[in-house]
């Protein structure tokens, strides 16, 4: 799959902007702050219907509109389809594919695929277990695009169950039966959440030890393991690894310590069992990348998960390659792991490279090349 034209009207910095894009590598130089990045963020909220920036859309609206309108069109083969939205500040959205309002946003998950590698890719191997929570779910829904709904539903009962949570620490003997509603709620829909990225992981896992060793020229192990608050414990440090479990093992477990947690949860006013709190530890050489990988095994670990996503994208896919879109990575990558990642990309159907720097850029067969300033392209 590629790419073959963007249209936005008052996204971020651009008033109006017409692109046409071509398979094989797109280069698109600017200065920071130009505008490169939120074109890469037109593409990624048209694959997954969510900003990888920011929560929710309101910051992609430009600043003196009340709407915007963002479009692709791609090509697979011979087929073209095109992926339409709409963002209102006052009014409810809309979602087109090839044209037709959809009725599900279900429906334009994962139509386009797209894998983007960025600086803050780092955060995946860096900081908190909410960044590889992220990377999990926006996975799994790309691989599986009815899990957003499923992520949407236990999201909803999460924000239920918390305000019933705060209100009951106000009053005395709380009725606590539609706690045992939300709870009933809560396993069905976290049970399925947890078993998905257990399934993920189980497949992310060889690829990732095989780029990992490539990436960084080092015979070292590496392994995920899923710790989640079902399988035991009250606070992330303490969590116990998920064993391979089916979805009724977890859903047992699950309601267990829902039932043993009620008392702190009561005290506490917040829902201390569930996905949503799940960590995914990355492990090198048997300690934890985040407080022992050097700078080097870091980007190594996350350029190889992301790798690993783009493989099984291609694998599962019947739509060809996703779009690979490199926003501005040479810059903090050195010379041999941009070479390296190069080498992975080259033969992807279609690559996007951002860069403020074309120095930085490996000398690469460009098949167009854009320049972009003040939300606009230059040609």
């Amino acid at each position: 799959m590629w790419i073959s034209a963007i249209q936005l009207e008052n996204f971020r910095n651009y008033r109006q902007l017409s692109l046409s894009l071509e398979p094989g590598i797109n280069l698109l130089i600017g200065e920071n702050g130009a505008g490169k990045t939120n074109l890469v963020e037109a593409c990624v909220y048209l694959s997954a219907l969510e900003s990888h920036r920011v929560t929710g859309y309101g910051a992609l609206i430009n600043s003196e509109s009340q709407s915007a309108q963002i479009s692709l069109k791609a090509k697979n083969d011979n087929r073209e389809i095109s992926v339409a939205a709409e963002l209102n500040r006052d009014k409810p959205n809309r979602y087109f594919l090839n044209s037709h309002q959809v009725k599900r946003t279900s429906d334009l998950v994962g139509v386009s695929k797209v894998v983007v590698f960025a600086p803050e890719d780092l955060d995946l191997v860096r900081r908190d277990p909410q960044d590889r929570r992220r990377f999990l779910d926006e996975s799994m829904i790309q691989l599986k695009p009815r899990l957003a709904g499923v992520k949407s539903d236990y999201e909803r009962v999460l924000k239920q169950k918390a305000a019933l949570l705060k209100s009951a620490r106000q009053v005395n003997n709380p009725d606590l039966t539609t706690l045992d509603i939300w709870d009933d709620q809560l396993v069905s829909l976290g049970s399925e959440l947890i078993f998905q990225r257990q399934e993920l992981i189980s497949k992310i896992f060889p690829l990732l030890q095989d780029f990992y060793h490539q990436l960084s020229g080092k015979p070292e192990s590496v392994e995920l393991i899923l710790r989640t608050s079902v399988a035991g414990g009250e606070e992330e440090e303490e969590f116990t690894p998920l064993a391979s479990w089916d979805k009724a093992e977890i859903a047992e477990a699950f309601y267990q310590r829902l039932q043993e947690l009620r008392p702190r949860e009561l005290e506490r006013g917040v829902s201390l069992v569930g996905p949503h709190r799940d960590e995914l530890s990355i492990l090198k050489s048997g300690l934890l990348a985040r407080n022992h990988a050097s700078q080097g095994e870091a980007w190594s670990l996350a350029l190889g998960l992301k790798l690993a996503m783009a493989q099984l994208l291609r694998e599962d896919s019947q739509s060809g390659d996703p779009v690979l879109i490199l926003d501005d990575v040479f810059a903090v990558l050195d010379a041999g792991r941009r070479q390296r990642l190069v080498d992975f990309v080259i033969e992807n159907e279609q690559v996007l490279i951002t860069s403020a720097d074309v120095e930085a850029v490996p000398n690469l067969s460009v098949t167009k090349r854009l320049e972009i300033s003040g939300g606009e392209v230059l040609g």
